[in-house]
C-alpha cells in the first residue's frame, strides 16, 4: 500500500510539472491593443521620464498601424529627448508625409 501511495504521488507530481511547463495563454484585450492607446501611454511615460518604455509604446503603435502618424511623432520625440536630432527629424518627416497623404485622400 505504501508503494502505491508513493507511486500515485510521484505520478501526480510529474503531471503537475508537465502542465506547469506549458505555454501561458494571455487573454487578448483588443480594446487596449490599439495604436491610439499605445500612443497615449507613450506620451504619459515620456512625461514621466521613462524614455525606453515610451519608445516601446510608440513602436507598438507603429507595428499595429504603419500609417498612424502620431506613432511617428512619438518616436521622433523620444529620439529628440535622447539627443539624436537626425533620427528625430526622419521620423517627424515621416509623420508629416503621412498627414499630407491623409489630407489628400
Amino acid at each position: 500500500m505504501n508503494f502505491k501511495k508513493r507511486y500515485f504521488l510521484l505520478a501526480a507530481f510529474c503531471l503537475f510539472v508537465l502542465f506547469a511547463c506549458g505555454t501561458v495563454h494571455i487573454e487578448e484585450n483588443t480594446w487596449l491593443d490599439t495604436p491610439g492607446n499605445h500612443v497615449s501611454n507613450g506620451n504619459i511615460l515620456l512625461k514621466a521620464g521613462k524614455i525606453d518604455d515610451a519608445f516601446r509604446e510608440f513602436s507598438r503603435a507603429k507595428e499595429l498601424d504603419a500609417n498612424y502618424s502620431p506613432a511617428y511623432v512619438g518616436i521622433s520625440l523620444v529620439y529628440g529627448v535622447k539627443g539624436d536630432d537626425e533620427t528625430s527629424s526622419v521620423y517627424m518627416k515621416k509623420a508629416i508625409n503621412l498627414l499630407k497623404e491623409q489630407i489628400n485622400k
